[in-house]
């Protein structure tokens, strides 16, 4: 099924600049894909929270970069509350995926036909 797998850690950020160069080497790398051919699972299960404005600005710039231009987008979360919240991004960001705390149900998602 072509799959990308983004794996986030539990490391934070030092600081902005390093998450904005952080996605910007991943956004390059991903570039490097034909995108319409692949779909990506994001595991943002470890990430630790933060929703700080200057954060959240940063994530809102940097996402389509991450997860634009694929053929599907599952995006696997810890919690409910995990789900509530990269839900809120897609509608902010327009990039339809599906959010889910199991595994299963992306590659499933996946394995459909569009």
């Amino acid at each position: 099924m072509r799959l990308v797998r983004t794996v986030r850690s539990d490391k934070p950020f030092a600081s902005l600049t390093e998450f904005e160069r952080v996605f910007t080497e991943l956004g390059e790398a991903l570039d490097r894909l034909d995108r319409q051919r692949y779909v990506i699972l994001a595991d943002v299960r470890a990430a630790p929270g933060r929703n700080d404005p200057d954060f959240e600005a940063a994530l809102l710039r940097m996402r389509p970069r991450w997860l634009g231009g694929f053929r599907k987008v599952g995006v696997l979360v810890q919690t409910t509350v995990g789900v509530m919240q990269i839900q809120r991004y897609a509608r902010q960001d327009g990039i339809k995926r599906l959010v889910t705390i199991d595994e299963a149900e992306i590659l499933r998602y996946f394995a459909q036909a569009d």
